[in-house]
């Protein structure tokens, strides 16, 4: 999650070492585990994992967040009618 995790790969006949960006999920495989990259053509230290690329995460962190915030919308107004009928007075019959 906080990055300094590096990848070793063939790039246009040479190896290239290069750091996969923060947040990635490379850091949660072990020391030589292959796994897929993408890199820029014109800079192959640029890289990021395949999977980390399909924009699922954002997807995933989208509905997150909007279903909290429903449900804080949700308690809100729940709330302010249990206060609305407590500062009613009581009736007698």
């Amino acid at each position: 999650m906080v990055g300094h995790c590096q990848v070793a790969f063939e790039a246009g006949g040479r190896t290239v070492v290069a750091d996969l960006p923060a947040g990635s999920g490379g850091g949660r495989h072990s020391v030589g585990t292959q796994v897929t990259v993408r890199y820029l053509a014109d800079d192959p230290r640029t890289v990021a994992r395949d999977a980390d690329v399909g924009g699922g995460g954002a997807l995933v962190l989208a509905w997150v967040s909007g279903g909290v915030a429903l449900l804080f919308l949700v308690l809100a107004v729940v709330t302010g009618i249990v206060m609305a009928r407590l500062r009613q007075p009581a009736r007698r019959v």
